[in-house]
């Protein structure tokens, strides 16, 4: 045998890595951010049993990261439709929701007669349940003015779980989100401007009136498409609400070329402080036509739809390859294609 560079490199890797996995075994991983490091023996509905310093310890469930809990206890469930029903209403009840469809459609294929039992029985009440849940979450939020996180929230509610009764409250709070995020987009404006600006109160806000003047017919634009939202996230029917989502976010993608263009223009004229008003507005416009894609998402993945939502994730990342929130999405689609089943929906 002939040996490389390479092959000793690679080699010496895999030795380190057998070292490593011997000496620390499995990392359980907390939902406060800490972790135990140690040999996972048994994970069901009681929590994960890990094997550390000789001794054996049972990590309750609301002490786990819901994701790695439910990717333990996914290992190990065993091939029975009410274990993975089990399962399927935890990941339900921690807003997991493609994977609770995923352990559904496994049920499902198991035993048909418990999962029509379960439908009568459990789904309604857990439904309910999650979507009270979701909504004291972005009640929280709207309290403390992170309306991103309420709107976000709120929007779970209203294109996953549309038919319960906080669907009707989420739906009024909506409203009030849009309403006080333009006030803070609008106090953001004033910051970012204020370098720009002249230190005379008055002329500052005659200047600040100009560039608004100028920038009037892209924001009638904006909040036309932010009612169209608003519109979509009040509708009832999933198919309309979709179709009033992607006519929003198409008209944000219009906006943002037309913003492009006057930046391009500016920056010509050597227009800083007109630049500076542009890249503000540019950015709350990308961030909303990422969220008003989300929503055509969302309503694609409920519907098992993976390779349009696929489609989605494409358009969000060009629009902002950075957005964290467009990056989540695409992740989520990848694990949703990956399943490919549903939670109570027949194909």
């Amino acid at each position: 045998m002939k040996w490389t560079t390479w092959t000793a490199l690679a080699l010496g890797l895999a030795i380190v890595f057998a070292l490593t996995t011997t000496a620390f075994g499995d990392e359980v991983l907390l939902n406060d951010g800490a972790s135990i490091k140690g040999k996972v023996t048994a994970a069901d509905e009681k929590g994960i049993t890990v094997e550390s310093d000789g001794k054996s310890v049972l990590v309750s469930p609301d002490q786990l990261d819901p994701h790695y809990y439910y990717t333990q206890w996914n290992k190990r469930v065993p091939k029975d439709a009410k274990a993975h029903l089990r399962l399927a209403v935890y990941a339900y009840e921690h807003a997991l929701f493609n994977q609770a469809r995923s352990q559904y459609r496994k049920a499902q294929q198991l035993d048909k007669e418990v999962v029509k039992q379960f439908e009568e029985t459990v789904i309604p009440k857990i439904k309910e349940g999650v979507a009270e849940k979701l909504l004291a979450q972005a009640q929280v939020a709207v309290k403390n003015e992170k309306w991103h996180d309420a709107e976000r929230i709120a929007a779970k509610i209203l294109t996953q779980l549309e038919d319960t009764k906080a669907a009707e409250t989420a739906r009024q709070l909506i409203s009030n989100v849009h309403i006080n995020q333009v006030s803070a987009d609008e106090k953001t404006l004033v910051k970012r401007l204020a370098r720009y600006l002249p230190k005379d109160e008055a002329k500052a806000l005659k200047q600040r009136e100009d560039l608004g003047k100028k920038l009037a017919p892209i924001e009638r634009k904006i909040d036309k498409a932010r009612r169209r939202v608003t519109q979509g996230l009040q509708t009832r029917s999933q198919n309309r609400s979709k179709n009033v989502f992607k006519s929003a976010a198409e008209q944000y993608e219009r906006i943002i070329k037309d913003l492009d263009k006057l930046d391009a223009q500016a920056a010509g004229e050597g227009q800083e402080a007109f630049r500076e008003y542009v890249d503000q507005v540019r950015d709350v416009a990308k961030r909303e036509c990422i969220e008003a894609w989300i929503h055509v998402g969302n309503v694609l993945l409920v519907r098992g739809a993976f390779n349009d939502a696929t489609a989605v994730a494409n358009r969000m990342l060009a629009i902002d390859p950075e957005s964290e929130v467009a990056r989540a999405y695409e992740q989520r689609v990848l694990t949703s294609a990956q399943m490919r089943s549903g939670w109570g929906r027949r194909r």
